[in-house]
């Protein structure tokens, strides 16, 4: 499974508003930042049957190629905990980095370079240790595929299983590295192209115009990671301004839980965005020390004081409506009770 790409600089905006960015020439992000990817290939436990799928084809009088079985050879549930670990890798990736391409690499400021590469090495190693618990079991497993009624029956199949031999009718993982290399977990960084750095032997207009490409699709980027930033924020504060709405105007018994991890995101998320503000956006950062005085309360005074939630509350909406004017979204209304 490849790493998902970051949203494209020029598809059209959900912002109206435009972001104060330094001037071209002074535009450089080589000293402060790099590229990164994130890639995880896993096994998925789908197997293509062909001759089901041209059996399905022929039972309904349609052509041979017109119908495709896809098996799942294990269940679900046995590759849940390899699928979570994925997931939050590719959370932590996201996190701690910026959109920049759509080819998979992602801006990875130096500020959270080592914090990165710490969540990485733990995600790596939690990935890691979820494949070898799965291969400790994998026999077991697929024998239960081909013995249990209620499995595959008639469409198991051996060979859809890495590493698995049928040796006298006895099924053996004899060789468990076959399915050890169907996972895989890398990071890759590189530098940043700096426009000023160009040395290519070209003529000295053309140079000059290479440059002056560099420096903006620099900006162009710049502008994309940045409002992305501002959608992080938005996302979380306008979460818990409707949420605290939400709890204020439901009956009891019906209220929504407060969850701690309605404020923990929003302290996450004001930690590291002074980090990820390489465009210097000054607007961004004081935003984000308005949401840290304000919005940082705890969960259970939340649940139990009235007067605590009720500041959050007004806090929280003023922030989302000073927010949305600024980004140029739609006014934002409160929720109402069902």
């Amino acid at each position: 499974m490849s790493t998902v790409a970051s949203p494209n600089p020029a598809q059209t905006s959900f912002f109206v508003f435009d972001i104060p960015l330094p001037p071209k020439q002074e535009t450089s992000l080589a000293s402060t930042a790099m590229m990164s990817s994130l890639n995880i290939s896993q096994w998925g436990g789908w197997k293509y049957d062909p001759d089901e799928s041209v059996a399905v084809a022929r039972r309904h009088n349609a052509g041979k190629k017109r119908a495709r079985v896809n098996k799942s050879v294990v269940p679900r549930s046995e590759l849940e905990e390899i699928t979570q670990a994925e997931g939050r890798a590719r959370r932590d990736h996201y996190f701690l980095t910026l959109p920049w391409t759509d080819d998979g690499w992602r801006v990875l400021p130096a500020a959270t370079y080592l914090e990165h590469m710490a969540k990485m090495k733990e995600n790596r190693a939690a990935l890691f240790a979820a494949v070898e618990r799965l291969v400790a079991r994998f026999e077991e497993v697929v024998r239960t595929q081909k013995e249990k009624p209620e499995e595959l029956g008639t469409l198991f199949n051996v060979q859809d299983y890495p590493g698995m031999r049928e040796e006298n009718g006895i099924l053996r993982f004899t060789f468990p590295d076959e399915l050890r290399n169907k996972f895989s977990f890398t990071t890759d960084v590189k530098p940043i192209t700096n426009a000023e750095d160009l040395r290519v032997t070209i003529g000295d207009s053309e140079r000059e115009r290479l440059k002056r490409q560099i420096a903006d699709s620099v900006q162009a980027y710049l502008r994309t990671a940045t409002r992305d930033l501002w959608q992080r924020l938005y996302d979380v504060v306008s979460h818990m301004s409707n949420r605290l709405a939400e709890y204020d105007t439901t009956e009891d018994g019906k209220k929504p839980k407060l969850y701690k991890s309605m404020v923990g995101n929003i302290v996450e998320l004001v930690d590291v965005l002074p980090k990820l503000n390489v465009a210097g956006d000054a607007e961004l950062d004081r935003m984000t020390e308005s949401v840290r005085r304000a919005l940082i309360v705890d969960t259970e005074e939340l649940r139990n004081s009235e007067s605590t939630r009720t500041d959050a509350a007004r806090a929280a909406a003023e922030i989302v409506q000073r927010m949305a004017a600024y980004m140029g979204l739609p006014n934002p209304q409160p929720a109402s009770s069902s």
